[in-house]
């Protein structure tokens, strides 16, 4: 089965930090569950569910943060996520 990823950027997304994010989810922000993190050469990663779909959020030197939506959110959801995320 292959994957279809969407990603999402966002000039909010960028003014986040990883450490403070994953601190403000595990507490609880909406819907949103972090199943764990992971760490890539170029990035640090969230593996998160929303309203039961994974997405990734991916905190990335050079290219900055973005959400990659792995289990077909919706461009509503991902609005969503970046509205929850940057508030």
């Amino acid at each position: 089965m292959k994957m279809s990823i969407r990603k999402t950027d966002s000039q909010a997304l960028d003014a986040l930090r990883f450490d403070e994010v994953l601190l403000r989810l595990r507490r609880g922000v909406g819907d949103i569950v972090v199943e764990g993190t992971t760490s890539i050469p170029e990035a640090d990663v969230m593996l998160c569910r929303y309203k039961g779909k994974r997405f990734n959020i991916k905190f990335d030197l050079d290219y900055g943060v973005c959400i990659e939506a792995i289990d077909g959110l919706s461009g509503e959801d991902l609005r969503d996520l970046v509205r929850l995320l940057t508030r």
